[in-house]
């Protein structure tokens, strides 16, 4: 589960744009220069503008679960800022089994599509029975 709320973590942040957080940092953009012998900071394509971040953070906070399903995630919604904060390996669980696809369908589908694999991948590998034919496409 843990390795599972760094990934989130990671994805979250990263499309969020959240400053200090997001893993397009400058740092990154070095290396590519050493890679690519250029060094452009644009806007990344995965990234969401405050819009997008504030109607996500919205759509986080009047979000309802079934009792016992996760903690009251609306409690870790910062709207101004367009992030989440102490969200426990559970609900980061319950975001990318669940609510990963639907949380940024802001995002084109060339990017969507593999954050949706990812969850599908998560969701496969969670299950209580496991099924032959799933892990070796898995694999």
């Amino acid at each position: 589960m843990h390795i599972k709320k760094n990934i989130f973590d990671n994805i979250f942040n990263t499309v969020m744009d959240i400053k200090d957080k997001s893993k397009d940092n400058i740092k990154a953009r070095m290396y590519l220069k050493e890679i690519c012998e250029k060094l452009l900071k644009l806007k990344a394509p995965f990234t969401l503008n405050l819009e997008q971040k504030r109607a996500i953070c919205e759509w986080v906070k009047t979000l309802r679960v079934p009792d016992g399903y996760s903690s009251n995630i609306s409690r870790c919604v910062d709207i101004r800022s367009g992030r989440l904060f102490r969200l426990k390996s559970h609900d980061c669980h319950i975001f990318m089994q669940c609510l990963l696809p639907t949380t940024f369908s802001y995002l084109s589908d060339q990017i969507l599509n593999p954050l949706i694999e990812l969850s599908v991948f998560f969701k496969d590998l969670c299950y209580s029975k496991l099924n032959m034919e799933n892990l070796i496409s898995m694999e």
